[in-house]
């Protein structure tokens, strides 16, 4: 997940926006990628008038021997446009990079393209890898997500996904389809936002390679604009 708090930036009615977290996992899809070690993130967002849009996302893990290390480095581009009044699509490609202190065995860097509709409550993306976390398998994404602002101060979110590997390209495992699910809430206390969310996913075939934590999991964490 990325907070980001937008501020003011040049061309005025351009958007920048950088956030730093905490939180006690690293969950992606239900699957836990700082191997269920806590981890520090920092989110950096531009966003022009145009629909364009980048972010650059970098992270550190409390390793179980070594202390803080480096996680992930992620950038993604992509492009953002008015269907009608309610309804906004949205076009990207993400390239992240995990380190070998990651819970995906060793180092390894994919890149996913995107595609997705939002509406005020509720969203829907589907996303293409040709190489899923570094792996020679290409896989499909869909995911269906929603919103409910309880309060000003409040807030309800959560996602539920389908993984689909694509072909047998480097794997002996089953091709069975691995469904994710999120559920979490949300708090504001001025420019400080506090997290919690119960993750999980599916049994299916090992795409991640790596040391399994747990397929469900219950992560907190804190974030604020800076």
């Amino acid at each position: 997940m990325i907070f980001v708090a937008l501020l003011p930036s040049t061309p005025a009615s351009a958007q920048v926006g950088a956030v730093v977290s905490v939180f006690s996992d690293s969950r992606f899809r239900g699957y836990s990628l700082s191997d269920g070690r806590p981890v520090g993130i920092l989110d950096l967002s531009y966003d022009h008038p145009s629909g364009i849009y980048g972010t650059l996302s970098g992270s550190v893990v409390a390793s179980r021997h070594d202390g803080l290390r480096p996680l992930r480095l992620a950038a993604n581009a992509g492009y953002a446009t008015r269907v009608t009044s309610a309804l906004t699509f949205d076009l990207g490609v993400v390239h992240s990079h995990y380190s070998e202190y990651s819970g995906v065995a060793s180092d390894r860097s994919y890149t996913e393209i995107y595609a997705g509709l939002s509406g005020k409550l509720v969203g829907g993306r589907a996303s293409i890898s040709p190489n899923y976390i570094g792996g020679a398998r290409a896989t499909f994404h869909g995911a269906i997500n929603g919103h409910i602002d309880l309060s000003p101060k409040w807030l309800l979110d959560g996602e539920v996904g389908l993984l689909v590997p694509i072909g047998s390209r480097g794997y002996s495992l089953s091709s069975r389809p691995q469904l994710d699910a999120r559920a979490g809430i949300s708090r504001r206390i001025g420019r400080i936002t506090l997290h919690a969310a119960v993750t999980g996913r599916t049994k299916g075939p090992d795409i991640y390679s790596g040391h399994e934590p747990g397929r469900t999991a219950f992560v907190v964490g804190i974030s604020s604009g800076l």
